[in-house]
């Protein structure tokens, strides 16, 4: 209320419920801090894509949806949904959005891969090629050609980021956040 940045304050708390995060799972205890400093506070009044972007790599969003137990080390290995149907259910596209259980599949194949650092640099995101699905996928109709390893993250992010759905989803709730917030 006394801040002098109010509108951006708005943001961080709205931005902060959306793509929210519970201290309850695992490390997040550690890594939310970290996730409203550099995902959330950067973003707040900035692009959407580059929001969604820090935060699928957030440690502390790979750790709240499973996103770091997200693995294809065989052709025979079923990928963990969890991260991807967050993504298209509540972070873009919306329950209503138009995707099907195959779109969730496709997205939880693009997200494979990405894992948190132990070790030195612990915490920090990292990509390991050999847990990622590098096969052809295809999300919402679009096909991500294969061998683009870390670069399916991308192609995936334009795809459900710039969709119909997702402004229509984002913009209902910025509505109704600023015009009539219970």
């Amino acid at each position: 209320v006394y801040s002098k940045r109010q509108l951006f304050e708005v943001m961080v708390g709205f931005w902060s419920d959306h793509l929210n995060i519970s201290i309850n799972k695992g490390d997040c205890l550690y890594f939310k801090p970290s996730d409203d400093r550099l995902v959330v506070r950067p973003h707040a009044l900035g692009n959407f894509r580059d929001l969604i972007h820090a935060s699928v790599l957030s440690p502390a969003m790979l750790v709240y949806l499973d996103g770091k137990e997200n693995k294809k080390p065989t052709p025979d290995s079923i990928p963990n949904e969890n991260a991807a149907r967050e993504l298209l259910e509540l972070h873009t596209l919306g329950v209503r959005g138009g995707y099907t259980q195959k779109d969730v599949y496709e997205t939880a194949r693009c997200l494979t891969g990405w894992t948190i650092q132990t070790g030195w640099q612990r915490g920090k995101e990292n990509f390991q090629p050999s847990l990622h699905d590098n096969g052809e996928k295809t999300v919402l109709g679009h096909k991500i050609e294969a061998g683009l390893y870390e670069k399916d993250l991308e192609k995936l992010l334009d795809i459900v980021c710039y969709h119909p759905s997702t402004a229509q989803h984002i913009a209902t709730k910025l509505v109704h956040k600023f015009v009539s917030d219970d």
